[in-house]
């Protein structure tokens, strides 16, 4: 998100100040995209697309993919295990659908840390897996993909539903320029629009023509400037990316979810993150290269655990079942990893308020497709589902093997502001087994 004030400027800000773009976005842009990048010299990826779902304020793992029914009743909690398709491997009771998807999921139980504060700890798992630094923030997921990703004129590399997470790193210390396109709107609303996506009331073609060319004059005092700072590179880019997309046919069509029938709406669930996953599917087929979901729902359960979870777990179970049989049968789900986690854990411990507190020793991270082992459940905990016994990873091991997948040397090292040579992820090693 290209935000304002302290935090930068939003898209439509950056609209307010100009025109638009002549450029349209075709399949021959992207393949001489993508043609560029063989010729590089780079590595093909196994993962073309992801789907990323954050999931603010860690999930329980006991409660949903690492059951401990033999854990005391302090620490077992209210809900049942189910079997699930894969023989010996259970979740938590109301997940029938995702149980019923095993097959298609590598669950991964064994990375942990050391941080149980949300906002340091979503750094480190949303910043590539690098321990939160006072000085530098290292750059999101999303924005290391945008920049190591050849540009598509009219097609935005990133994408997130409706914002980046609040409490992420961002683009970093790569800057503004690599934030997602964050659409500041829920797909679930009736009066569902992206602003970038329109003209601006009472503005047509010839007068966004006109502006433009008054923009472009304007801009020439500033290329003189020997450096410009980060913040106007940033705007430059991001009112020329607005300009690309918001005359892009195939983008625009991309955002059009009441074009999806529905049925198949229905199957996504009329809930924030059911058509946020929809849309999401739209933009993986439009070759939107990584769109991160900001969960709606809310997983800081330290009080009513179990009762906000008969809430959330029936939401995640409809929708996220829907998206990955979706992908399945459009043939998407071999190059489009769909990944979900939080920052950490919860306390096995179940507190005096019926809740479960930060808990970094111990998550399980959701994943399926590209290339990823279908029926894989990797990594163990204790009876209590406090600490791993087997197969413990840190955020860069798990950091490293997400950008493997991608085609991305995850020790590639950037230049920060001030001239310093940063590796994307700070140590770790690729899961093996996760790599398939």
């Amino acid at each position: 998100m290209f935000q304002s004030g302290c935090n930068g400027f939003t898209r439509r800000d950056v609209l307010r100040l100009g025109a638009v773009g002549l450029s349209s976005l075709s399949l021959p842009a992207i393949l001489k995209a993508e043609q560029a990048a063989k010729a590089s010299g780079k590595e093909t990826p196994r993962v073309k697309n992801v789907i990323f779902i954050w999931q603010q304020g860690g999930p329980p793992h006991q409660d949903t993919w690492d059951m401990k029914p033999e854990a005391p009743d302090s620490m077992r909690g209210e809900f049942k295990p189910i079997q699930t398709a894969m023989p010996g491997y259970t979740v938590c009771e109301l997940m029938p659908l995702l149980a019923q998807q095993v097959k298609k999921l590598c669950i991964v139980r064994g990375v942990n840390h050391h941080i149980p504060d949300h906002n340091p700890a979503s750094m480190f798992m949303l910043g590539s897996g690098n321990p939160p630094s006072q000085s530098m923030k290292f750059p999101s997921w999303s924005a290391v993909v945008k920049k190591e990703t050849p540009e598509v004129l009219g097609l935005p590399t990133a994408v997130a539903i409706p914002s980046e997470p609040s409490e992420g790193p961002g683009a970093g210390f790569l800057g503004s320029a690599f934030q997602s396109f964050a659409l500041q709107s829920d797909p679930n609303d009736k009066s569902f629009q992206v602003r970038a996506m329109t003209l601006p009331e009472g503005i047509d073609r010839e007068r966004f023509d006109r502006r433009k060319a008054l923009l472009r004059d304007s801009e020439k005092s500033f290329g003189e400037l020997v450096e410009r700072p980060d913040l106007l590179r940033s705007i430059d880019k991001n009112y020329r990316d607005a300009h690309e997309i918001i005359l892009s046919p195939r983008t625009n069509k991309a955002f059009q979810i009441q074009e999806e029938p529905e049925k198949l709406r229905d199957r996504y669930g009329r809930t924030k993150l059911g058509q946020r996953l929809l849309l999401a599917r739209r933009l993986i087929e439009a070759d939107v290269r990584f769109v991160t979901i900001n969960e709606p729902v809310g997983w800081d359960t330290h009080a009513d655990n179990f009762k906000r979870l008969r809430t959330n777990l029936p939401i995640v179970d409809q929708s996220v079942s829907a998206l990955i049989q979706d992908l399945s049968d459009r043939g998407l789900l071999d190059s489009t990893l769909v990944m979900m986690f939080g920052e950490f854990g919860r306390t096995p411990k179940i507190n005096v308020q019926a809740g479960r507190d930060h808990w970094a020793q111990a998550m399980s991270i959701m994943l399926a497709g590209g290339g990823t082992p279908a029926g894989l459940v990797y990594g163990t905990t204790d009876r209590d589902g406090a600490f791993v016994t087997d197969k413990s990873h840190s955020p860069a091991d798990f950091a490293c093997t997400i950008y493997s997948l991608l085609g991305i040397d995850p020790h590639k090292q950037y230049a920060t502001p001030s001239g310093q040579m940063v590796p994307i992820v700070n140590g770790g090693t690729p899961i093996k087994a996760v790599m398939g």
